[in-house]
C-alpha cells in the first residue's frame, strides 16, 4: 500500500501535463468568447468533482473499478462500461502522443522520421505501462521530482521577462463578461482530472484521504490561469492566437542568458517530454486494466491462479499492442488540424464521462449501503 501523498502526485502530473498540450490552445482560441469565465467556473468544478470522487472511492478501500463494477452490477451492464472508460484513457494518451510527435518534428528533430520517433516512444510507453501500480507511481516521484524545480524556474523566467505584457492580460480579462463555451469548460477542468486515475490505483491505497485540500486548489487554480494568460502576455492577446503550440512559442521567445543551453525551448522539451510520456504511461496501465477487468474473474478466490494470470498476461500485450497500431494509424492519418478537432472531442466527451463515473460509484455507494 502506498502513502495518500501518491494522489497529489496523480494530480500534479496531470495539471502540469496541460500546460503545455491542447489545453491552452482551446482556451487561448477562445479568450474572446468567453474562456476567461469558463476558468473561473472550472476551478470550483473541479474541485467539486474531486471532492466527490474521492469521498465515494473511499468506500472501496483497495478496490478498483472494475472490481467495483462487477461486485455491484450486472456484467451486461459494467463491462461496456469499462471498455466505453477504457476508450477515454487511451484515447487521452493517443491525442497527447500524436500531438508530441508533431512537436518534436516541429521545434527539435524536422529531419527524422515521425514515425521513428512515434514508434520509439511506444515500446517504451508499452512496455512501461505493464509494470505494477505501485512502481508506476514510485517512478513517477522520481520525475516529479526531478522536473517540477525546472518548471518553477521557466515560470519565473517567464513572469519575470521585461517582454511581458501585463497590459494583455489585462485586455484580455475585460472579455470576462462573455459567457463560456462548453469545451472552454471541459478544457478548464481538464487541469482538475489526474484523480480520476483512482479508477485502478486506488487498488494499492489502504485509504484514499485529501487532508490538504487547499492545495490542491492553489495548484490548480495557479496551473489553469498560467496557461491561458502566460502565452497571451508573451505573444500578445492577438498574437497567441496565431500559434499551433502556443506554450512552446511562449517558452521559445525566452533566452537562457548564463546557461550551456541558450534556448529555453529545449529544456522545456525534455522536461515535457518526460511528462508527456510518463502521463502516457499512466494512461495505458489504466486503460490495460480496465480492458482486463472486463475478462478477469473478479468472483474467484484471492489467491490467483496461475493459469488465469498468465492468460492475463498474454491478453496485456494483445491489448498493449492494439493500442499501439491505434496510435500508428492515427499518426498516418491525423495532421495537426485534425488532432485538434481530436482534442476538443475529446475534452467535451470526459468531461460527460467523469461525470457519469460519478453518478456510477454513487449508485455503487447505495447498493453498498442497501446491502450492508
Amino acid at each position: 500500500m502506498v502513502k495518500n501523498v501518491y494522489f497529489y502526485y496523480l494530480f500534479l502530473l496531470n495539471a502540469l501535463m496541460n500546460l503545455v498540450n491542447f489545453v491552452p490552445r482551446i482556451l487561448i482560441h477562445d479568450r474572446f468568447r468567453g474562456s476567461v469565465l469558463g476558468v473561473m467556473v472550472a476551478i470550483p468544478i473541479g474541485l467539486v468533482t474531486i471532492a466527490l470522487f474521492v469521498r465515494m472511492i473511499q468506500k472501496f478501500p483497495g478496490m478498483g473499478v472494475p472490481e467495483i463494477f462487477a461486485k455491484y452490477m450486472s456484467r451486461w451492464i459494467y463491462k461496456p462500461l469499462l471498455f466505453m472508460l477504457a476508450f477515454v484513457w487511451f484515447y487521452a494518451s493517443a491525442v497527447t502522443l500524436v500531438g508530441f510527435v508533431d512537436v518534436t518534428g516541429r521545434y527539435i528533430s524536422p529531419d527524422v522520421s515521425p514515425y521513428a520517433i512515434l514508434i520509439g516512444f511506444l515500446i517504451l510507453v508499452s512496455l512501461s505501462a505493464r509494470r505494477g501500480s505501485e512502481s508506476l507511481l514510485y517512478a513517477l516521484e522520481i520525475v516529479l521530482f526531478i522536473m517540477v524545480p525546472l518548471i518553477i524556474y521557466m515560470t519565473y523566467r517567464g513572469l519575470s521577462s521585461p517582454y511581458f505584457q501585463w497590459d494583455a492580460v489585462r485586455q484580455a480579462m475585460t472579455f470576462m463578461g462573455h459567457a463560456p463555451t462548453l469545451t472552454s469548460i471541459a478544457g478548464a477542468t481538464y487541469i482538475f482530472s489526474g484523480y480520476a486515475n483512482l479508477v485502478i490505483f486506488n487498488r494499492v491505497f489502504e485509504k484514499v484521504q485529501v487532508r490538504k485540500f487547499w492545495v490542491i486548489a492553489a495548484i490548480g487554480a495557479l496551473i489553469v490561469v498560467m496557461a491561458m494568460f502566460a502565452p497571451i502576455g508573451l505573444l500578445g492577446v492577438e498574437g497567441a492566437g496565431y500559434h499551433v503550440y502556443p506554450s512552446f512559442s511562449t517558452v521559445d521567445s525566452l533566452r537562457i542568458r548564463y546557461f550551456i543551453i541558450e534556448r529555453m525551448t529545449y529544456v522545456f522539451y525534455v522536461v515535457y517530454l518526460s511528462l508527456s510520456l510518463v502521463n502516457s504511461i499512466i494512461h495505458w496501465h489504466v486503460a490495460k486494466e480496465l480492458v482486463l477487468g472486463v475478462f478477469r474473474q473478479h468472483k474467484s478466490s484471492e489467491g490467483g491462479c496461475p493459469k488465469e494470470e498468465k492468460s492475463q498476461s498474454r491478453l496485456a500485450w494483445w491489448v498493449l499492442g492494439i493500442f499501439s497500431a491505434l496510435v500508428l494509424g492515427a499518426a498516418y492519418l491525423v495532421d495537426q488540424f485534425s488532432n485538434n478537432t481530436m482534442a476538443v472531442w475529446f475534452l467535451n466527451t470526459r468531461f460527460f464521462a467523469e461525470m457519469l463515473l460519478l453518478l456510477l460509484l454513487g449508485y455503487c455507494v447505495l447498493k453498498r449501503r442497501s446491502a450492508a
